[in-house]
């Protein structure tokens, strides 16, 4: 049987995601224009995105790898809500530099209840 909570965490997560995606946009974050553009960037989340989305489906037919793969998706969430975090504050700049620092706020505090209840609920095998 599937754990609720986890759910409810990974659907959470996954809307955040795409509002820390917006955020970027909104805030001119640097790596738009390192990518080639709006487009590009655009282009490059949604491939980033499609892969939890996916994850996810295999997490409820429960497959081992895919909790395994979703433990690394959230902590690479946690450390993308710090690392804007810490780029915000360590340069003083949100607009045109290391903006999505609001809604990583709420990766890092979304992304460690996903990664507790992935790990309780991960099949044995």
């Amino acid at each position: 049987m599937i754990n609720k909570r986890l759910v409810f965490f990974f659907l959470l997560m996954l809307l955040w995601h795409l509002a820390h995606v917006f955020e970027e946009i909104w805030g001119s974050f640097w790596m738009i224009d390192r990518l080639g553009g709006l487009g590009r960037f655009l282009i490059a989340n949604e491939i980033l995105f499609s892969i939890p989305v996916v994850l996810l489906y295999f997490v409820l037919q429960q497959r081992r790898w895919a909790f395994q793969l979703s433990l690394v998706y959230g902590g690479v969430m946690i450390v993308n809500g710090l690392g804007h975090n810490l780029g915000t504050w360590l340069t003083g700049r949100y607009f045109g530099g290391f903006a999505g620092a609001y809604t990583g706020i709420g990766l890092v505090a979304i992304g460690g209840p996903l990664v507790y209840h992935l790990w309780q609920a991960m099949p044995a095998d």
